[in-house]
């Protein structure tokens, strides 16, 4: 498991320009163009409001790298 500055230091080596992160800035992916960054975090709003726990409450935002 990567704290946050080792994911973005990870991310710099391998090419991410996006990252989607939720509410409490926890990175939950990075890609490298913004319409993977998008489908990305429709896939996470769409899984989350099917998670008994959270019931679609969990907010997520994409950030350039």
């Amino acid at each position: 498991m990567m704290n946050l500055n080792q994911a973005i230091a990870y991310g710099k080596r391998i090419g991410v320009r996006f990252y989607v992160l939720n509410d409490n800035d926890c990175i939950m992916g990075g890609t490298q163009t913004l319409e993977q960054a998008e489908a990305m975090k429709k896939r996470f709003e769409i899984e989350d409001a099917r998670n008994p726990w959270t019931k679609g409450t969990t907010q997520f935002y994409i950030q350039p790298a």
